[in-house]
């Protein structure tokens, strides 16, 4: 069985996404952030995921920063291993831009986001519901900074 080829695309560089995208996330969204910061992974140029990274997440912890936000795999495409990569995205712009630590939080993927190398810290309230705070720290960095997504690289 031959496999789309796979891509990620920034919507500061496919902003025509951006209406699939917010249909994706609906009203229970975090903020997206800011177009250069948010991934929409392509599987044959077909639209599979979303995933951001996002100064906020968490309106009771504004003292985290940054977080994995909206990560979406529309049903059609799960199971095949592009939350992982979406995640790795994520993870990777988060090192490119120099934070030692990511956050998320989650109603329902802990058993997802653990298997990928994130720690619950604990209870939280995400729009309402009860969620968990998770952390995944991305290793020694050198002149650690605080991120904005502003001066993030991209």
């Amino acid at each position: 069985m031959q496999h789309a080829p796979l891509d990620f695309v920034t919507l500061k560089d496919r902003p025509d996404l951006l209406p699939i995208v917010r249909s994706w996330l609906g009203s229970r969204r975090s903020s997206l952030a800011g177009p250069e910061h948010c991934f929409v992974l392509l599987a044959g140029g077909v639209p599979a995921g979303t995933a951001s990274l996002a100064e906020n997440s968490l309106e009771t912890r504004p003292d985290l920063t940054p977080w994995l936000a909206n990560l979406f795999v529309p049903p059609a495409f799960r199971g095949r291993g592009h939350s992982a990569r979406l995640v790795g995205a994520v993870e990777a712009a988060a090192r490119a831009a120099r934070v030692p630590t990511l956050w998320l939080v989650t109603r329902s993927a802990e058993s997802l986001y653990a298997r990928l190398g994130w720690h619950a810290v604990g209870p939280a309230i995400f729009h309402g519901d009860p969620a968990t705070l998770m952390r995944r720290d991305l290793g020694p960095v050198q002149n650690p900074k605080p991120y904005r997504a502003e001066s993030a690289a991209t």
